[in-house]
């Protein structure tokens, strides 16, 4: 498990009341804090070169990290997306197949071959595998649950 930093606090009224290290409500007792937000912030990803492991395809290893910039240490939800462009303003035919789950979290269909819901392992990390038959322009996406967006890179097969 990660090391959390200590938060700060300041007395109101008397009470000692503040703003935990990943942006929660944290006081002095001995209660759990409230959180305000995700502690997902930003993404890391591993997208392999074409066929490192089978014909037509691309691993794919998403890391959910909070803003200390360590892998979460819980499950977290978020969206995956497969757009046309680098610019993420279009939807990609998304391949072949699209996106399949890997063995580590859990992948559930929004939209055939374009949008996602998935789940991290409670180390913060998601695997699938990208499949491709075709050339159709693809660029890996994800939106985090905070609604914050992170390219994730080139999943075009040649």
């Amino acid at each position: 498990m990660t090391v959390q930093p200590r938060p700060s606090f300041k007395s109101i009224l008397g009470k000692r009341l503040g703003l935990g290290a990943y942006g929660e409500l944290a006081s002095n007792n001995a209660g759990t804090p409230i959180q305000l937000t995700s502690k997902a912030v930003t993404a890391s990803f591993v997208i392999s070169a074409e066929a490192a492991t089978t014909a037509d395809t691309r691993d794919l290893t998403i890391t959910l990290k909070d803003a200390h910039g360590n892998a979460l240490d819980y499950a977290e939800m978020f969206e995956i997306h497969v757009y046309a462009a680098s610019t993420q303003l279009d939807w990609s035919a998304g391949g072949s197949t699209g996106i399949v789950q890997g063995a580590a979290g859990k992948l559930l269909l929004v939209s055939a071959k374009k949008i996602f819901k998935a789940i991290t392992n409670t180390s913060g990390v998601w695997t699938g595998t990208y499949l491709d038959t075709g050339t159709a322009a693809a660029y890996l996406g994800i939106i985090l649950p905070n609604g914050v967006r992170v390219a994730g890179g080139l999943l075009t097969n040649a």
